[in-house]
This record gives C-alpha cells, sequence and structure tokens, in this order.
C-alpha cells in the first residue's frame, strides 16, 4: 500500500487555499513528506488564473474589486476560473513514486480517473475530455492544472456544485465566438453542476449530507484506484510556515499583477 496523508478542510480563503497546496508541495518536495491528497472548499467566491496569463485578459478587474472578489495567480497552469461553490482536491507526489506517469497527458488522466469514477456513480453521461476536463453532455463539471517542481507533481483542480450565473458572467470575459463555435449562447450553458445533475437524474437537491457522501466515494476511488492507504492529518508546522509566508504572496498585487 502507498502511504498519503489525507487533508479535508472547511472552506477557507483563496489565498490560504493556494498557499496551502503551495506548502504541502513544497513539503513533499524538500523535506520528502509523505505525499497527499487535500480537499476543499471555498469560504467566498475568488477568481484564480494560470501563472502565465494576463489578468486583462480573462478577468473582469472593476467588478471583481467592485464585489471583493480575489484575483489570485497560480502556479499551476491553465485558464482562469472562477472557484464559488465547489469542491477543490490537490494530489501531490513525487514524480519517481511509480503512482503517476511520466507523460503530463497521462498523468491527468491518470489522477483525474477517481474523480470521473465518483461522479459517475452519482449522475450520468460523464466522460474524460483530454487534456484536463470531465464532461456531462458536453458540458464541463470538472477542469484540472498542474504544477511540476523539484521532482514533484501537485494537480488541482475542481468539481462544480452548483453556479452563480450573475458572477460567473460578471466577473470573467468570455470568449463569444469560440462559446458559439462549440454551441452555446453563454457561459453558464457551457457548464453544468452537480445541482443540475442530480436533479436531472433524481429530483433531489445537493445538501451537505451529500457532498459528505461525494466527498466519502471520492476518497474510496483514489484509494481503490493507487492502492492508497490514508492517514487523516493536516499540514506540519513546517508547512504551516511555509502556508503562512506565502498566503501574504497569493494576496499581494506584487504576484497576482505581475504579467
Amino acid at each position: 500500500m502507498n502511504k498519503f496523508r489525507l487533508i479535508v478542510d472547511p472552506p477557507l480563503s483563496g489565498s490560504i487555499n493556494m498557499a496551502k497546496d503551495h506548502a504541502i508541495l513544497h513539503g513533499v518536495s524538500h523535506e520528502k513528506l509523505l505525499p497527499a491528497l487535500r480537499i476543499y472548499r471555498w469560504i467566498e467566491p475568488a477568481v484564480t488564473i494560470g501563472y502565465s496569463q494576463n489578468i486583462s485578459d480573462t478577468v473582469n478587474k472593476d467588478y471583481c474589486n467592485e464585489k471583493k472578489i480575489p484575483i489570485i495567480r497560480r502556479e499551476s497552469g491553465g485558464g482562469t476560473v472562477l472557484h464559488h461553490m465547489e469542491l477543490t482536491y490537490s494530489f501531490t507526489s513525487q514524480l519517481d513514486s511509480g503512482l503517476i506517469p511520466q507523460s503530463v497527458d497521462d498523468s491527468f488522466r491518470k489522477i483525474i480517473s477517481p474523480i470521473m469514477n465518483t461522479l459517475k456513480i452519482f449522475i450520468d453521461g460523464v466522460e474524460y475530455k483530454p487534456l484536463n476536463d470531465i464532461i456531462v453532455n458536453k458540458k464541463k463539471i470538472s477542469g484540472s492544472a498542474q504544477a511540476r517542481r523539484y521532482g514533484s507533481l501537485q494537480q488541482h483542480g475542481t468539481i462544480i456544485i452548483d453556479i452563480d450565473d450573475e458572477i460567473l458572467t460578471s466577473a470573467l470575459f468570455h470568449d463569444e465566438n469560440k462559446l458559439k463555435n462549440r454551441g452555446f449562447s453563454s457561459p453558464h450553458q457551457s457548464l453544468t453542476s452537480m445541482k443540475d445533475e442530480i436533479k436531472n437524474k433524481i429530483n433531489k437537491d445537493i445538501d451537505e449530507k451529500f457532498i459528505e457522501e461525494f466527498i466519502t466515494s471520492m476518497i474510496s476511488r483514489f484509494s481503490e484506484e493507487f492502492n492508497i492507504d490514508f492517514t487523516g492529518s493536516d499540514i506540519t508546522e513546517s508547512e504551516n510556515s511555509v502556508m503562512e509566508t506565502h498566503a501574504k504572496r497569493f494576496a499581494s498585487d506584487e504576484w497576482n499583477l505581475k504579467r
């Protein structure tokens, strides 16, 4: 069995969430701490952008400033994401562990598999869309991104629970031509959520009990597919020190607006 830490957090701020993932990646890379699966949520809406993105291309900064929605530059690649009513995961492990394929394409597919198979328990029409998305009836319900540092990999991603259409359409700039080419007339039409899909399948609303059941199922899938023995824990004291330092960075304009 592969030994992993399991970290399940209450809702936290955007800067803390990104700093905690950074601290875990640092701990696994530099201190050779046990790899970790972390599952977390967001205490308030936040926008994250990929490491190399230009904020002004995809984010309505005026709206976000007015609504006090933080904009945070991730250390991983990928596109702009509105985090709100969702579950988020991070999976962090050494690249030479033998658990993860070396190629980017194959590693995405491998790590996304337990999430996709958990979704299949509860909703119909779930498919993997390379490179890093899960779709339901052609609509995106989950996306992921990766960072590779110092011989370790961290993949994190979203699982949409519900969608606030007003924030989605106002906080981000959307490529209307791209949406039309994909057959959608609005951003909301290109996305779906567990709430929408569960309601369509069994006419049931999502509550905290359902979310806990989903999290338990997802942990079981990761355990089965990666042969993992999880130990419930939190980050170490050294990781916490790194998190506190980098939470300030992820909250700073110097980092977030640097491109």
